[in-house]
């Protein structure tokens, strides 16, 4: 008797070659004359199922995995004459060289991009595109392209490549990204991307939205040079706290609320924000272009209170250690004269960004204190010094500043009837989706981390694959839920040790585990083959139905043939 563990493989790949994966990617990067068996776009789709199916991309664990799923794999893939063997660690790493060609691989994700916009029907009138950079790190020596720059995961000591990503609402699927080395700033590689896009996506009047970094002047003009708009907070450079203070003075009487959903239908929804609206003439130099822009002033109260907060345990902190600063102890520093002690208490305050709100002025005590005879001293009187702080906390300037907390300027070219205030401040609180996704591809579905691969240019090869997985996985949680809202309905079954909770947002890897433990059972009896899969659960063929996948994905499999050399084999 042979078993296979079937789980989620036929899912995951009629989902990657509904939109025709392995045929792209055959057409950009053929296979050479000596290449036999597997084709490489269909072994491609076999490890990016490799991948989702259990969270791993380590390239020779997959031969195994495939060894012990062949009959699986042969119906999925319309294979018949798939082995073992096509799958080896060589093959793949030859996969890798590949796809590492970026010219070639621009141009494919170009084309495949508008295959899958157009077979999932994702051009909505409008496209919100988020930009942002992630940091892959890796314990190597530097190279070409790993190198040590500005570390988000406080490991500057451990070289870097940086990829910067653009994502598509609603589903947060990657379009495209660029990959440099870890040493390269974040604001240059924002045109790049863009430039990339526009392959897939020529539409004129796309959103853009990005962090801080997006915000320099060049990115701006460019985007709008493009006759694109953009959606990014800005920088202190780009808006200072004179600017801020300027809008705030000028802020009208009556502000745009924002709220958010309410959990239940007897409570109500939560403020979010206050906002209100002024305009600037921005020039840029470079490209010699003038433009109104708007500026939309955000009050968040949840934002106000953890800076205030914040701005609190700085000052008891200060507070604390001005208090010591000055105490005896064996083994502390004794101060010598009162510009030393000045330096340290001026570094103190700018250490934790309070210099302007907390004086304190340094004084010098000098004391005189008898020295009785000793031997053939003389008694005589010693000169001791020694200093004291008075510290004033300046309440006013600290008031002013407590007004300011909370507030953000954001700026967009947007018309008000493409993107209202309201619509504006909504879109940026969603700026979370992107971080989410970069969340999956290093640490939860395709896990990126640790890189176990050693060359950089298959590396790079690797992160484009991953992303291309993570376009899949954005699908599959999209089209779920989209079948739920649509039907206002919510799926029970998917939570593990609570069968009876319901969600209407389910996660594509709870999605893909409730296809867990699905096996196919081969046994040969004299003359016969006598072939069984596990019944299909009734939450199985709805999640299968929401996607669109017939259950002959996995019920086809007990119809298939079956040679003496293949039962033989496996």
């Amino acid at each position: 008797m042979i078993t296979e563990r079937v789980d989620d493989i036929p899912l995951l790949v009629a989902k990657l070659e509904e939109s025709n994966l392995s045929q792209h990617l055959n057409r950009y990067f053929p296979d050479h004359g000596n290449w036999t068996g597997l084709d490489g776009g269909k072994l491609a789709v076999v490890f990016l199922t490799y991948v989702l199916s259990l969270g791993d991309h380590r390239l020779n664990h997959v031969e195994s995995w495939a060894g012990e799923r062949l009959f699986t794999l042969r119906h999925s893939l319309n294979a018949a004459n798939l082995t073992q063997k096509d799958f080896t660690d060589d093959r793949l790493g030859s996969l890798m060289e590949r796809f590492s060609d970026e010219s070639k691989w621009d141009k494919f994700e170009a084309d495949h991009n508008k295959e899958m916009l157009d077979i999932y029907d994702l051009r909505p009138s409008k496209e919100v595109v988020r930009l942002d950079a992630l940091i892959v790190q890796s314990f190597r020596d530097q190279g070409e392209h790993f190198k040590r720059g500005y570390s988000k995961q406080h490991r500057a000591d451990l070289p870097q490549l940086k990829v910067m990503v653009a994502t598509v609402d609603p589903l947060s699927m990657p379009l495209s990204s660029v990959i440099v080395s870890g040493n390269k700033a974040d604001d240059n590689l924002y045109q790049d991307v863009v430039k990339k896009l526009e392959k897939s996506m020529p539409k004129k009047q796309q959103l853009f939205v990005g962090d801080a970094k997006l915000s320099s002047t060049g990115n701006r003009a460019y985007l709008q040079n493009k006759e694109q708009f953009y959606l990014t907070p800005l920088s202190e450079t780009q808006c200072s706290k004179e600017q801020l203070s300027a809008y705030l003075g000028n802020k009208p009487d009556k502000l745009t609320a924002v709220f958010g959903e309410a959990k239940t239908n007897d409570k109500k929804a939560p403020l979010k924000a206050h906002a209100f609206e002024q305009q600037e003439d921005i020039y840029c130099e470079d490209l010699d272009i003038t433009w109104t822009e708007r500026r939309i002033i955000v009050y968040s109260p949840s934002y106000s209170n953890q800076l205030n907060k914040k701005l609190d345990e700085r000052k008891e902190v200060v507070e604390q250690k001005l208090k010591t600063l000055l105490e005896p102890k064996q083994g502390k520093k004794k101060w010598k004269n009162k510009a030393e002690l000045e330096v340290s208490v001026t570094q103190l305050l700018k250490k934790y960004k309070l210099q302007k709100f907390i004086d304190v002025e340094v004084k010098e005590n000098l004391s005189l204190r008898p020295v009785q005879k000793y031997r053939d001293r003389p008694a005589r009187v010693k000169e001791e010094l020694s200093f004291s702080l008075e510290v004033q906390v300046n309440e006013e300037a600290l008031a002013a500043h407590r007004l300011k907390l909370g507030w953000r300027v954001y700026a967009t070219n947007a018309p008000v009837t493409y993107l209202s205030t309201k619509e504006a401040v909504i879109c940026y609180r969603q700026e979370y989706r992107i971080e989410h996704k970069f969340n999956e591809l290093l640490n939860k579905i395709t896990s990126l981390m640790p890189v176990y691969l050693k060359k950089d240019h298959r590396i790079k090869a690797l992160i484009r694959l991953l992303l291309l997985a993570l376009k899949f996985v954005s699908v599959i949680e999209y089209q779920v839920r989209q079948e739920l809202e649509n039907t206002e309905q919510k799926i029970k079954g998917l939570y593990v040790g609570n069968p009876g909770r319901a969600t209407a947002k389910p996660t594509s890897k709870m999605i893909l585990e409730a296809f867990k433990n699905i096996t196919l059972v081969i046994m040969p009896i004299q003359n016969q083959i006598f072939i069984k899969i596990s019944e299909l659960k009734p939450i199985q063929q709805q999640l299968l139905k929401f996607l669109k996948i017939s259950p002959s994905a996995y019920l086809g499999l007990e119809q298939v043939s079956f040679s003496d050399s293949h039962l033989g084999e496996t």
